[in-house]
């Protein structure tokens, strides 16, 4: 059911705002809203909200960080949790929460000198690879000449040798010049000349003429040789002190859980300022409004006035489409309130779709999945997680929606004689020479595949009836009892004629009844289709248009068609995997190829249905479900709650 939310207005003692704001955020159960009223101011939080969102951030970086170099050892995944603490840690001392920020923007810091010290290597052995060609090189490389000589140094495309480079050398009549060849290789050679001063412009032509590229790094005082040395003691002394750095940062580990705490704790304090920004002010009282669920308003009214000097209002809300929507269901329909929720939450005028819903989506999951192997397997995994502690209480509820439809893929497995395909015929027919089989206990959906087609459009005709009886009960429920009968009831009587009458094949009574009762119904819709139109042309012509919708629901009705498809799906792969899993014999080879092949086999089949049924059953809901009787556009109730990553506060 959908529950009823009240108006509550809180008038109180300025001195008191943030006593009574956190006993409101612990409890979780109000959603503020910003009062409309005059001669009253709201404090600015933006900057500070601001500043709890960049240490969060900073928060975050160094936890981060810490996971590179100090990996946690907790439990991640499925079964990690938040940690459990004493509602007394609530609050963190001013000076505890300096010291943390101090140690994340530490983490940071050695984070930043890290990475700066590795750029840095990645530069130096970017330069120890550019002097490797010239180590052969004893003189230092910026040395350009003595008094009389002019001295290079470069590189030359391709390979040479040093008798090429001679002959080159006489052929411009250099033959004083002296060349030196360094080191080479098929893409590059590297040499050193010598020309004499007075051939300096015949040396230049010469170097020009042959390719010659200086180094392309800054030429030192020092030989290659030492040069490399002095880089690799550089490069030494930032490898140390990166592990230095490292090593402090596999310290800050041992304080993780303080960053943490520290971490929930802004989101905590940016929760209450949000929330502070939304309080009215005066001169020495606050007023505080917002929503609350109706039957927990009353408690905690007893509460605030018992505990601090306030007045405590409980109204019925003045602008109904403007209520944030919250539903309370039992076991068996709350698992599902998730799936309306995804859809749209439910209008001021809407019912709660999730009782009726919760029936059909797990009816129609498992006669897709329809497997009674799969169906037990997905609910013994579901039920432990979705029932036991093993999980939050907040996690629990989608593997509850799954338990269910596992169970229902149990019934729909029996009823079609499916266990894990024909697992059982297979296993006696192939190691024990038997021919034993789990029959149906209605129909083989292989064989009997138009049954199970009638059944699936028959179900389908079902909830397209439901989802019309909800909007009939809707428009009850607005008193608008006319448009009860007109827009829902003939329908109802329609398309119940229709249905009795091509039920008449098998039962000859329903023929009859059903053709008059589809009759009936088809006049009421003619006669009253149009009765919103102010002219007789529009009352006569609406009333015929409006039965053209009866194409629209005979489409609908085959949507539920997927149900047989996807039903004969599961089993007819279970099938050939079983069959592919008979191919190896009774030898230990074949056991084991056996179970590796049933294994795999039935894995993947099981997950690949698995969402196909999932996706399926939310669009029969969605499409063919919810367009019937369901507007939406309504809000989800967000009460002012303490939303943290790492821990729970509680109270016991």
């Amino acid at each position: 059911m959908i529950l009823e939310m009240s108006k509550i207005s809180v008038l109180g003692l300025h001195s008191e705002r943030k006593a009574v704001l956190e006993a409101l955020h612990k409890r979780e159960l109000v959603e503020l809203s910003q009062p409309d009223a005059a001669h009253i101011r709201f404090q600015e939080t933006e900057k500070s909200v601001a500043q709890f969102e960049k240490y969060m951030q900073s928060a975050q970086a160094a936890l981060a960080v810490l996971d590179s170099y100090a990996p946690d050892k907790k439990p991640s995944g499925l079964f990690a949790g938040r940690r459990v603490l004493p509602a007394q840690k609530y609050h963190m001392a001013s000076s505890d929460s300096d010291a943390v920020l101090r140690l994340v923007y530490r983490v940071l810091s050695l984070s930043d000198d890290i990475r700066e010290h590795r750029e840095s290597i990645r530069k130096i052995e970017a330069k120890q690879t550019a002097l490797e060609p010239y180590l052969a090189l004893d003189i230092p490389m910026n040395v350009s000449g003595t008094r009389d000589t002019l001295m290079k140094t470069g590189a030359l495309q391709g390979l040479w040798t040093r008798e090429g480079l001679q002959k080159e050398l006489e052929a411009r009549e250099l033959e004083a010049a002296h060349a030196e060849l360094l080191s080479a290789s098929r893409e590059h050679s590297y040499v050193w000349f010598v020309f004499l001063k007075a051939q300096e412009k015949s040396a230049e032509a010469f170097l020009q003429k042959i390719g010659f590229v200086p180094p392309p790094f800054r030429l030192s005082q020092w030989t290659p040789t030492q040069k490399r040395a002095l880089l690799e003691e550089e490069k030494a002394a930032l490898i140390q002190k990166i592990q230095e750095a490292a090593a402090e940062i596999t310290e800050c580990g041992e304080r993780r859980r303080d960053i943490e705490l520290f971490y929930d704790h802004l989101c905590l304090r940016k929760d209450k300022y949000q929330a502070l920004a939304r309080m009215g002010m005066m001169e020495h009282s606050f007023l505080l409004e917002g929503y609350i669920p109706k039957k927990q308003g009353e408690s905690l009214r007893q509460l605030l006035e018992d505990k601090w000097t306030v007045c405590v209002e409980l109204a019925a809300p003045e602008h109904p489409e403007d209520v944030p929507v919250m539903f309370q269901n039992n076991l068996f329909a709350a698992p599902v309130e998730t799936i309306t929720e995804t859809y749209s939450m439910p209008s001021p005028t809407d019912v709660d779709p999730n009782p009726v819903m919760a029936f059909f989506y797990y009816l129609f999951f498992g006669m897709m999945f329809s497997d009674a192997g799969y169906g037990l397997l997905l609910a013994l995994v579901c039920g432990y997680l979705g029932f036991s502690k093993q999980l939050e209480k907040a996690k629990r509820k989608n593997y509850r929606m799954f338990f269910f439809c596992g169970l229902s893929t149990v019934f729909w497995g029996l009823m079609f004689g499916s266990f894990f395909g024909d697992m059982t015929y297979t296993v006696a027919s192939a190691f024990f020479g038997k021919e034993f089989s789990l029959a149906p206990l209605w129909l083989d959906p292989i064989n009997q595949a138009m049954q199970l087609l009638i059944a699936s459009v028959a179900l389908g005709l079902v909830q397209i009836l439901a989802g019309l009886g909800l909007k009939f009960y809707a428009l009850c429920k607005q008193k608008k009892y006319i448009d009860a009968i007109c827009d829902a009831g003939f329908w109802m009587l329609t398309l119940l004629g229709i249905g009795g009458f091509a039920a008449g094949a098998a039962i000859p009574a329903l023929k009859t009844a059903g053709m008059w009762a589809a009759i009936a119904g088809a006049a009421g819709l003619v006669a009253t289709g149009g009765r919103k139109s102010k002219n007789i042309f529009g009352k006569v012509l609406g009333g015929i248009t409006g039965l053209y919708d009866i194409t629209g629901y005979a489409s609908d009705a085959l949507s539920y068609c997927r149900l047989m498809a996807l039903g004969l799906a599961t089993g007819s792969i279970s099938n050939v995997v079983n069959m592919l899993c008979a191919m190896f014999g009774k030898s230990v080879l074949g056991v084991i190829l056996f179970i590796v092949v049933a294994v795999a086999g039935h894995g993947m089949n099981f997950a690949i249905n698995a969402l196909g049924a999932y996706v399926h059953t939310n669009r029969l809901q969605y499409v063919e479900f919810f367009s019937k009787f369901y507007e939406g556009g309504g809000r989800r109730f967000t009460p002012l709650q303490m939303r943290t990553k790492y821990h729970q506060f509680s109270e016991e």
